[in-house]
């Protein structure tokens, strides 16, 4: 299984890459299986994607003729991506009680690429960024589609590092608490991809 987990924060120091360490120390633990492709919206290649979409909105396009009809290198890139995940995770934190604009803007280049796809949400934030995960739902789970697994997991944080500059690297006793609900969702995306859904083709 492939699993692409996207960093909904692109500070370079930020605290989303400490839980994505703990994530992934679960998952060496307890899931094998998964491969990991870890995306950083900053920093990782091709990354940052244009806040500028392209005239042809993502919709429009056959899945058939994917990645190669997009214009730019760096969106045909991310299509490529996507494509290849079996599922995907994003970890992202809680900006002004909503959805950091890279996050979002990663998702509004693509659609057909999002499409049927299992995902999961892990958020954080100071109440462990609960309307983010709300309004992730609505355009993941509606607007894109993508099957989103029940189980979500809120990681709150202390204001020492949400507001200084001391982060977690994700080996703090706080985590503890969370491992449990971060395998459940992990286990629900690994039957998701078991049992793929039949996507439906447009009328």
């Amino acid at each position: 299984m492939r699993l692409g987990v996207i960093l909904g924060s692109v500070r370079h120091a930020s605290n989303t890459a400490g839980i994505a360490s703990f994530v992934e120390s679960i998952i060496h633990q307890s899931f094998p299986s998964i491969t990991l492709e870890v995306i950083h919206l900053a920093q990782s290649p091709n990354h940052p994607l244009p806040f500028v979409v392209e005239d042809i909105i993502p919709a429009a396009h056959d899945l058939s003729s994917l990645p190669d009809t997009y214009v730019d290198p760096s969106v045909r890139a991310w299509s490529a991506t996507v494509l290849s995940w079996d599922a995907v995770l994003v970890i992202t934190p809680q900006y002004n009680w909503g959805i950091p604009a890279p996050l979002k803007n990663s998702f509004d280049h693509l659609f057909k690429e999002w499409v049927g796809k299992p995902a999961g949400i892990i958020t954080l934030g100071g109440h462990g960024g609960s309307k983010c995960a709300e309004q992730l739902k609505v355009v993941m789970g509606g607007g894109m589609d993508m099957r989103l697994a029940t189980a979500m997991v809120g990681i709150q944080l202390s204001k020492e590092v949400i507001r200084t500059a001391k982060r977690w690297d994700g080996h703090e006793e706080q985590l503890k608490q969370y491992e449990e609900e971060v395998r459940v969702l992990l286990e629900e995306l690994v039957q998701m991809v078991e049992t793929p859904q039949v996507v439906k083709e447009e009328a």
